[in-house]
This record gives structure tokens, C-alpha cells and sequence, in this order.
């Protein structure tokens, strides 16, 4: 099935893009590059710089215009789903802010390939340990009683965490670092997750009565091949279901997840079908004379979502802070009127190959993505052409849904129908 099917412009490979022809980088532009990584070390200056010479190198070479979001080789996309929903907490409180801010910094200064920053990374960290120990106070202040120890067992972990960093980044041991930067990145994200109890933006009156998920929200959905296919093995046996893993955002598409988790929670993709294109897996049906949702999709430089509109991502106007450009990222179907389906969505299948310089779909801001498939990423290559949801249910995060709608249970009488 082409991505046609999800009323979306289809996707152009490489060749087709008009970006094809664009330069690369020359070779003094490498050379400029080269030289920053010998000198950052050596020169404070150029350590608390990097990103940006880099960037400059770069621009220098490709004279940046309407295309450069996908074409800019510096683009920070976030690589995987973890990765992407770790920044798509929203920041409420300065420190915490601040740390999420050095820890990324540490972790992209971390992918140069040629001699490693150390002083930077290392005074990144160290920065961070210090507004935590001296902010204490300030960090817990926005975290609600509830949350309170959740949020306790994050703060420890990720001490523990910019510890172990330190003494990584002190032997200059890539592996060690690497590992705690993740580490201590995840456990900030449970922190802010804590400090964020609900939206931190107002919602259009005219949706305020759809419902709406005002936090985080995972959905197991199970699937089955019709035709027989099994999804490898287990314990020896033969898998002939698959259990995927939904990690919904309501952070930043509150009205379109809290849609799809009130969808899960009334049945409505019990039983129905997943059909497999080259470019997505469909599940769900669509009712063509369903009223649809509206497109809703939050920039990453933006403070709440715009509606029923794309983001224009290609000519460089944002990238989506949830973005689709990820293997496994979860939207919502196009409707007739080029808004989202109330009921179909899918589950993207990314190719880097088909895909911008920059690393983004020819597709990113088209559709509202709500989510990403976080655990069972492995089962998406084998569902087949023809397969069905034989269960989807919420197990976490339902409290944070409201304005679920009611479900319809026929009830069955003793007394027969009246004529």
C-alpha cells in the first residue's frame, strides 16, 4: 500500500528531491573542521564554541536558504524514539532546564569522531552536578506530593549518574561516557516528567471538550498475521503474536493522543485490521463520513501546538518536537479534509535513504504524530499485508485522559422488541 493510502503527499527518494544537486561540504570546509577539533582542547574559547565553528565550517561551504533543514548535516534530529521523547518533556523549572541543555551538549560533542572535546564535556557535567546540589530546593518545588518519590529515585539516580560521568569523562573512557550520559538523560526526563504534572498551555476553547491527554500515556497493542506468519521465536517456539509498546505524548499532541488512548480504552481497535505498506503499517479503519480531529503539530521552537495546519519543515520554518523522521513514530491518518482520522493511524517504517541530508521525511510536518513504538520495535518487519489487532488496552497513564467519551454496551432484554 502506498503512503497514498494515508492521504499524504508520497515520498520522494533522493534523486527526486531538489536538494539532490546542492554541494557538499569542500575540502577546506573539512579542513576548517579538523583544525577545531585539534585546537578545542587547547583553547576555552573554541571548547564553549564547538557546535557552533562547526556549524559555521558547514554554512560557509553550503550558504544556508529555505532548504537547509534538510540538507544542514548539524541538524540535531533525535535518532531514536527514547531519544526523542526525552526531549519532548516540556521544561518547566530553570535548573532542570539548564542540565537537559549541558547533558545533550556533552552527548553531541560526544559523536565527533575525530580527538574528543574532554574539558568541554567535563565541564559540562561538572556545571550540572553543582546547580543540582545548590538548586536542591528549587528542583523539587514544582513536583507534587504524589510524585514526590518518584521523583526522589530520579534525582538519586541521576547523581549517581553525573558521578560516574565525571570519572568518565576524567579517563577520557568513550564506552563509560557514553553509557552515563544516556543514563543520567533518562533519569532527568523522569525528573521533569515529575515537575510536570499536566499541560503547561491553554488549550483552544473550541477543543476543549475532546478528549485530551494531559501527560504521558503507553498502550500495548497485539497483533497477529492473519495468513499464519509468526514473528520469530521464543523459548524455542514459534511467536505468532506480537505485543508492540506505544508510548503516547500528550505533552505536545494532547487532543490527538488523548484521542487515539480514548479510541484504545472503548475498543474501538479491538479486532480491526493492520495492513503493511512500504512505508507504513495502517491499523485501525477509516470513516469517510466521520467527523474528523484537527491536525495538531508542536514545533520544537514553540510553546504550544498549531492546528490545522502543516509545519512547514522543508523550507526551515521548524522541526516538530515530536518528529516523524524516526523508525516506529506513531500518527494519525490524513482525513477527506486533510485534517486527522478519528480512528486510523499508523505506524511509521523511516528509511534514511529516502530521506533528506538532514536526515528528515519528505514528510516531516504533514501529519499528527502523537507517539512512538517503545517497546517491540523488533515485531514491526514482520507483520504482514494482512493482519488484525487482536487486543489494545492502556496500562499506564489513563488518569491523565479526560473527556473520555462514553462506550455504547448493548444490553440484552427479556422482552421482546415493541412492534
Amino acid at each position: 500500500m502506498p503512503v497514498t493510502a494515508l492521504r499524504g503527499p508520497a515520498p520522494r527518494t533522493s534523486r527526486d528531491s531538489p536538494l539532490a544537486s546542492r554541494p557538499r561540504p569542500t575540502a577546506r570546509a573539512s579542513a576548517a573542521r579538523r583544525r577545531v577539533d585539534d585546537d578545542v582542547d587547547r583553547a576555552r574559547p573554541i571548547q564553549r564554541s564547538l557546535a557552533a565553528l562547526l556549524a559555521a565550517a558547514c554554512v560557509a561551504a553550503v550558504p544556508f536558504d529555505a532548504d537547509a533543514a534538510l540538507v544542514n548535516p548539524n541538524t540535531r534530529l533525535p535518532r531514536s524514539a527514547r531519544a526523542a521523547l526525552r526531549r519532548a518533556v516540556p521544561a518547566i523549572n530553570e535548573e532542570t532546564a539548564s542540565a537537559q541543555k549541558r547533558l545533550e551538549e556533552a552527548a553531541y560533542l560526544l559523536r565527533i569522531p575525530q580527538r574528543k572535546p574532554w574539558a568541554a564535556m567535563s565541564e559540562d557535567v561538572e556545571e550540572t552536578r553543582r546547580v543540582l546540589t545548590e538548586k536542591r530546593s528549587d528542583v523539587f518545588a514544582p513536583v507534587r506530593e504524589t510524585d514526590r518519590a518518584r521523583a526522589e529515585e530520579a534525582y538519586a539516580g541521576l547523581n549517581d549518574a553525573l558521578t560516574r560521568l565525571s570519572r568518565a569523562a576524567g579517563t577520557r573512557d568513550v564506552d563509560a561516557f557514553d553509557a552515563q550520559i544516556a543514563r543520567a538523560l533518562d533519569r532527568l526526563s523522569e525528573l521533569q516528567i515529575a515537575q510536570a504534572p499536566g499541560l503547561p498551555f491553554q488549550i483552544p476553547g473550541k477543543y476543549m471538550e475532546l478528549p485530551k491527554l494531559t501527560g504521558r500515556a503507553t498502550v500495548e497493542v497485539t497483533v497477529r498475521n492473519r495468513g499464519g506468519g509468526g514473528f520469530g521465536l521464543l523459548n524455542g517456539e514459534k511467536l505468532d503474536e506480537a505485543t508492540l509498546e506505544i508510548t503516547v505524548d500528550g505533552y505536545n499532541a494532547p487532543i490527538t493522543g488523548g484521542n487515539f488512548v480514548d479510541n484504545v480504552k472503548r475498543g474501538v481497535y479491538t479486532d480491526s485490521p493492520m495492513r503493511r505498506s512500504e512505508t507504513a503499517i495502517l491499523g485501525g479503519s477509516s470513516d469517510a463520513a466521520a467527523e474528523s480531529i484537527p491536525l495538531e503539530i508542536k514545533a520544537s521552537d514553540a510553546f504550544d501546538p498549531l492546528y490545522r495546519a502543516p509545519l512547514d519543515v522543508q523550507s526551515g520554518e521548524a522541526i516538530p518536537t515530536i518528529p516523524l523522521s524516526i523508525n516506529g513514530s506513531v500518527a494519525m491518518a490524513k482525513s477527506n479534509d486533510g485534517q486527522s482520522d478519528k480512528e486510523q493511524f499508523f505506524i511509521y517504517l523511516f528509511d534514511k535513504r529516502s530521506a533528506g541530508l538532514g536526515g528528515l521525511s519528505f514528510e516531516e510536518g504533514e501529519f499528527s504524530v502523537f507517539g512512538y513504538v517503545t517497546k517491540g520495535e523488533e515485531y514491526l518487519g514482520s507483520i504482514g499485508t494482512d493482519a488484525v489487532i487482536t487486543s489494545a488496552k492502556v496500562t499506564s497513564g489513563e488518569d491523565k485522559l479526560a473527556n473520555a467519551r462514553q462506550v455504547v454496551v448493548a444490553v440484552e432484554s427479556d422482552f421482546a422488541p415493541s412492534s
